[in-house]
């Protein structure tokens, strides 16, 4: 084996390796009420060699149908080569139940990085109570006929 390449193949066998990419959340639980929209902050550190594809996730852990689409606007974003990458998020609660909301990074060479899941709950909004609506919804135009009817009506007189 030639010198040179027998130097060169112990020195990388010694040199440290970059450290790996990991993704870190600014969040690791947070409660919402549907139609609320939440932010998040997602950051990729560690050195990446190529550009990567950051991909945002939305996973129902009570088994509800979750449509991404209807969740964001925004499911993936480049990640340039570096030592630090800031991704926010936003996302809108659809459905109530318990969610965890995560990153998947996508190098280019095709493994994948999963970041931690930020836990969500969503609780329904409350809505009015229609129990008394009926009777009101009734009286009201009844009412308001009748005053108009009466305003029309003129007394009988005798000349």
């Amino acid at each position: 084996m030639n010198p040179l390449n027998l130097i060169a193949t112990v020195l990388l066998a010694v040199s440290p390796a970059p450290p790996a990419p990991v993704i870190t959340m600014n969040q690791s639980s947070l409660t919402a009420v549907t139609g609320q929209t939440l932010s998040l902050e997602s950051v990729v550190t560690g050195e990446l060699k190529e550009p990567a594809i950051a991909h945002l996730n939305v996973a129902s852990l009570d088994g509800v149908y979750v449509d991404l689409e209807d969740w964001t606007t925004e499911v993936t974003k480049p990640v340039p080569p570096g030592a630090e990458t800031q991704l926010d998020w936003e996302v809108q609660a659809v459905n109530p139940g318990r969610f965890a909301v995560y990153i998947v990074l996508i190098p280019q060479n095709g493994s994948l990085l999963a970041g931690p899941p930020v836990h969500l709950t969503v609780s329904a909004r409350q809505t009015l109570d229609t129990a008394g609506a009926l009777p009101v919804a009734l009286a009201v135009p009844t009412l308001l006929g009748l005053t108009a009817l009466a305003g029309r009506v003129r007394p009988f007189r005798r000349t």
